[in-house]
């Protein structure tokens, strides 16, 4: 560059004797400073928050048919309310080669307030512990996985249900049913 434009830019700059807390104007360089910061970090927030908007938008788009799978009947129905005769901790073993152990814990729901069928459970007491004890012994482990849970009480509820009179057992839970490998 020339000498020339070198003056003409100091003059249209103002020279270079000018301070920094001079006037340049209307408003003092100090307030411009200022007012350039505030500028910035608004821009900023308002970039952050449209960046967020939109993430949160793409996050929370998703699938819009979303079907929830019911609830089985299973679930949905309220059982009746029955009496429960409890037996004691029940061990066996499996019918496997190398058998397992099984540690069961047996009620049998009956109808409320039946007396005879009270009566008639505590006095085949022993032989339902035989015959459940029996009804394990024949099975194999695999055949005691939870998916088949339903199948075998229901199995075992007919085998006790030959016992007693009037087939009176509605129902069988199982307190405690571990199997045991030893």
């Amino acid at each position: 560059m020339s000498d020339e434009e070198v003056f003409a830019e100091e003059e249209i700059a103002g020279g270079d004797g000018q301070e920094l807390g001079g006037k340049t104007g209307f408003i003092p360089a100090v307030v411009l400073r200022l007012l350039k910061w505030v500028a910035l970090g608004l821009g900023a927030v308002i970039f952050i928050v449209t960046i967020v908007v939109f993430t949160v938008h793409f996050l929370n788009k998703g699938p819009q048919n979303v079907v929830y799978p019911s609830d089985s009947l299973e679930y949905s129905e309220v059982p009746d309310i029955l009496q429960w005769y409890d037996l004691k901790e029940i061990r066996v073993r499996t019918a496997d080669e190398n058998p397992t152990t099984i540690v069961l814990h047996p009620k049998l729901g009956y109808e409320m307030e039946n007396t005879t069928v009270q009566t008639d459970l505590i006095a085949r007491n022993e032989i339902i512990v035989d015959r459940i004890r029996s009804f394990f012994a024949k099975k194999k482990a695999s055949e005691l996985t939870a998916d088949k849970e339903k199948q075998i009480k229901n199995e075992l509820k007919q085998a006790i249900n030959r016992l007693v009179k009037d087939s009176s057992v509605q129902e069988i839970v199982f307190l405690d049913f571990n199997v045991i490998e030893f």
